[in-house]
C-alpha cells in the first residue's frame, strides 16, 4: 500500500474499537519503514514483540500499581489472597518486592490474556516468589510462635482493567500520531511526507521505551485460562500453574 492509503486507512482503524491494537501497530511499522523513522519502527516493534529479554527501556504506562497477596494455611484454617505490606515480610526481603509490576507481554498477549480471563484480577509470580513463601514462612513462624503457620503462595494481583489501560494508551498513542501527521500535511494533500512522520514522532515523543529509566530484562509467560501466569526471572522463560 502507499502512503496515502496507508495513513487514510490507519485514521479510520485506530478509531474503530473492533481492530485490534497488534493490527495498528503493524501498520504503523510500515509507515516508520517509509519514513526511514527509526524510533516509530523500534517502539511498534516492541509493542509487538514485547519487551522481555531485552535492554530496551519499559514505557512507563507499561508499569502497573499491584497489591501484592499470599495464601496462608494455620492448621486446618485457610486464608486466600490476604494483601500483605513490606512489614509481613523479612527485612532482607523487603526491598525485592516492589508495588509496581511490569508488564512485558506483547500487544497480542495482553489481549489473549484479557480474553482468557474469568476474573477481574490475574495472579503473576516471579521465579523466586516460592522462596519469598519460605522466607516468609519463617519470618511469620517466628513473629507469631504459630508453627503451624505455612505460607504456600505469593502473588501480585494485577487487574485486568490495568491491562485494558495499557492497549488503551497505546490506541491513544497511535491517535495523537494520526492527528499530528493530518495537522502537518497542506490542504489538499493526499499523503504525509516521510519528513511529515518524523516531526509527528517527534512531536509526541514516540520511542522505545518512553525514554523512562528503568531497564527490566526478564522474560514473561502469558497467564493460563484460569487467570494465572508466572513471570520468570532467570534466562529461559517458565510457565507453570499457580496454586490456587
Amino acid at each position: 500500500m502507499n502512503d496515502a492509503s496507508g495513513i487514510t486507512r490507519l485514521e479510520h482503524d485506530v478509531l474503530d474499537e473492533s481492530v485490534p491494537v497488534a493490527s495498528l501497530l503493524r501498520q504503523v511499522l510500515i509507515l516508520g519503514g517509509h519514513a526511514s523513522s527509526e524510533p516509530l519502527r523500534k517502539w511498534a516493534q516492541h509493542e509487538l514483540k514485547g519487551y522481555s529479554g531485552t535492554e530496551t527501556a519499559v514505557p512507563k504506562y507499561r508499569f502497573i500499581a499491584a497489591p501484592v497477596k499470599a495464601n496462608i494455611t494455620s492448621g486446618p484454617a485457610q486464608y486466600n489472597g490476604r494483601e500483605i505490606s513490606k512489614w509481613d515480610l523479612p527485612e532482607e526481603a523487603r526491598d525485592a518486592v516492589p508495588n509496581q509490576f511490569p508488564i512485558l507481554w506483547s500487544v497480542a498477549e495482553i489481549q489473549a490474556t484479557i480474553a482468557a480471563s474469568q476474573e477481574e484480577h490475574i495472579r503473576l509470580g516471579t521465579s523466586n516468589t516460592s522462596d519469598l513463601a519460605r522466607l516468609m514462612t519463617h519470618h511469620q513462624r517466628n513473629l507469631t510462635g504459630n508453627f503451624f503457620l505455612e505460607v504456600t503462595s505469593v502473588y501480585w494481583a494485577i487487574s485486568v482493567s490495568s491491562l485494558k489501560g495499557i492497549l488503551d494508551q497505546v490506541r491513544t498513542q497511535l491517535t495523537e500520531f494520526v492527528a499530528e501527521i493530518r495537522a502537518a500535511m497542506p490542504p489538499g494533500a493526499q499523503e504525509p511526507t516521510a519528513e511529515a512522520i518524523r516531526e509527528a514522532v517527534s512531536s509526541i515523543q514516540i520511542t522505545a521505551g518512553d525514554n523512562s529509566p528503568i531497564y527490566v530484562t526478564a522474560p514473561v509467560a502469558i497467564a493460563e485460562h484460569d487467570s494465572t501466569a508466572e513471570i520468570a526471572l532467570e534466562a529461559t522463560p517458565k510457565q507453570r500453574r499457580s496454586r490456587s
